[in-house]
C-alpha cells in the first residue's frame, strides 16, 4: 500500500523531466532510425529513449531520495522506514545520538544512489541536433489503440488527482471553513511567498552548481554536486533540528556580545525569522533543482561551449546568453518542482515557523491531528490547487513553445556579442 501511494504522489517526478526531454529532441535522428528498416518502437527504444535517459534517470533518483526520506506515507501505513526511526528516537524517545546514526546511515544510502547514477551514466553523452531541427509529428491512434493509450495515461490522473480531489470535496462540503476568510488568506500568501522565495533562489543555486560542473569539470566539481544533491535524501525534521541547534547558539551568542556591550538585547534574529526556513528548504530541494536544470543542460553539445567563448560569451556571458535560453524549459520544470515541494513541506515548516507564520501545510496538518479531517480537507484542497497552477503553466509552455524557435534561440544566443 505505501509504495503504491508513493508511486502515484512521486510518478511526476519522472514524466515531468522526462517529457521535457522529449519535447528538446530533434526528430531527425528518429526518421533517420525508420529508414534503417526500424519499426516505430524499435526506433524509440533504440533512439529517443537513451537520449532522455539522463532526465528519465534524473527524475528517478529525486523519486527514490523522496521515498527513503518519506515520513507521512510510511508513518500511516504502519512501515519501518530509516525516516520513521529518526523520527521515533529524535521526539518520542528523545536519543539524539541514534537518530545521528539514522541520519548518518540514510546519508550514507543517498551518497550510494548517487553515485551509483553518476557512475552508469558514464562518459555516455547525447548528440547535437544538428543544424536541421525538425520536430515529431504527433500520430494520431484510433479505434482499440486509442482508446487504450487513453485509459493507460488517464490511471495515474485518475488515482493520483481526481479520485482524491472528489473524497476531499465530499469533506469538505459543510466544514464550515471560509477560505477567503483574513486567516486562510494569510495562510495563502505565506505559503506563496515561501514557495515562491525559496524556489527562485533554489534554482539560482543549482544553476550556479551546474555551471560550475560543466565549464571546471573535475573532482572538486562532482563531490559539489554530490553534496549539493544530499540534502533531498534527508527527511526535513533533521535539516531542520540540525539548522535550528547552531543557529539558536548564534543568535545567543550575538545577543550576549550586544547586551554587554550595547546594552542592547537582539533576541533570535536567524531562528526568529523565515530565512533559516528558506534556508532549509534550499538544502533539502536543491537536488531536485539540479537534477532538472543538469537533464536540460545534457543534451547541449560541449563544443557550443567553445564555440560561445570564441565569439566574446565567456564566463556570466556564457551562462545567461547560451545555456539558459536553451534550457529554459528544464529551468522552468526546475522551478515547478521546487515550489510544489515548498508548497507541501511539513517537518521543517513545523520545527522552524515562526509563531505569526502559518502555513497551509501546517493547518493542514494540525486539523488532521486532532481528527478533525472535514476541516483539514479545506487546506489541502487549496494546497492541490496552487499546486496544480504551476503544473497548468509548465504544460502550456511546453505545449506552445516550438522547437523551431528553440534553435533559432541557440543560433542567436552563441552569435549574439
Amino acid at each position: 500500500g505505501a509504495a503504491l501511494m508513493l508511486t502515484i504522489v512521486l510518478y511526476p517526478y519522472v514524466y515531468l523531466l522526462a517529457r521535457a526531454s522529449f519535447r528538446q529532441q530533434s526528430g531527425n535522428a528518429f526518421l533517420v532510425a525508420r529508414t534503417l528498416g526500424r519499426s516505430p518502437m524499435q526506433a524509440f527504444w533504440r533512439v529517443a529513449l537513451p537520449m532522455a535517459r539522463p532526465a528519465i534517470a534524473g527524475g528517478a533518483l529525486l523519486a527514490i531520495m523522496e521515498t527513503i526520506a518519506d515520513f507521512g506515507t510510511v508513518a500511516f501505513f504502519n512501515v519501518q522506514t530509516f525516516a520513521t526511526g529518526i523520527y521515533q528516537a529524535w521526539f518520542s524517545l528523545g536519543d539524539r545520538a541514534a537518530a545521528a546514526q539514522l541520519a548518518l546511515c540514510l546519508l550514507a544510502f543517498a551518497l550510494l544512489l548517487a553515485g551509483l547514477e553518476r557512475s552508469s551514466r558514464g562518459r555516455s553523452r547525447t548528440a547535437g541536433r544538428g543544424a536541421r531541427f525538425e520536430t515529431m509529428e504527433r500520430p494520431v491512434l484510433k479505434g482499440a489503440a486509442g482508446w487504450g493509450a487513453f485509459l493507460l495515461c488517464f490511471l495515474p490522473v485518475l488515482l493520483g488527482f481526481v479520485l482524491p480531489v472528489i473524497m476531499l470535496g465530499v469533506m469538505a462540503i459543510g466544514s464550515g471553513q471560509n477560505i477567503l476568510s483574513a486567516r486562510y488568506l494569510g495562510f495563502m500568501s505565506n505559503s506563496i511567498l515561501l514557495a515562491s522565495v525559496a524556489a527562485v533562489l533554489t534554482v539560482a543555486g543549482a544553476i550556479l552548481v551546474g555551471f560550475r560542473a560543466r565549464t571546471r569539470p573535475g573532482r572538486s566539481s562532482r563531490w559539489l554536486v554530490l553534496g549539493a544533491g544530499l540534502g533531498y535524501a534527508v527527511p526535513g525534521g533533521v535539516i531542520a533540528v540540525g539548522l535550528m541547534v547552531p543557529m539558536a547558539g548564534l543568535d545567543n551568542a550575538i545577543d550576549a556580545v550586544m547586551q554587554e556591550t550595547f546594552g542592547i538585547r537582539t533576541g533570535l534574529l536567524i531562528t526568529g525569522s523565515i530565512w533559516l526556513m528558506i534556508l532549509a528548504y534550499i538544502v533539502r530541494f536543491m537536488a531536485a533543482a539540479l537534477n532538472a536544470y543538469d537533464s536540460g543542460m545534457a543534451t547541449v553539445p560541449g563544443h557550443l561551449d567553445a564555440i560561445g567563448r570564441s565569439l566574446g560569451q565567456p564566463g556570466p556571458k556564457l551562462l545567461t546568453r547560451v545555456h539558459l535560453p536553451v534550457a529554459r524549459t528544464s529551468v522552468v520544470t526546475a522551478l515547478l518542482i521546487v515550489f510544489v515541494d515548498v508548497m507541501k513541506e511539513l517537518p521543517a515548516t513545523l520545527i522552524l515557523h515562526p509563531f505569526d507564520v502559518q502555513t497551509l501545510a501546517v493547518q493542514a496538518h494540525r486539523l488532521a491531528a486532532d481528527e478533525r479531517l472535514s476541516e483539514a480537507a479545506v487546506p489541502s484542497l487549496v494546497l492541490v490547487g496552487f499546486g496544480l497552477i504551476p503544473v497548468l503553466i509548465l504544460c502550456r509552455t511546453l505545449g506552445r513553445e516550438s522547437m523551431g524557435r528553440r534553435a533559432a534561440k541557440l543560433g542567436t544566443a552563441i552569435s549574439a556579442g
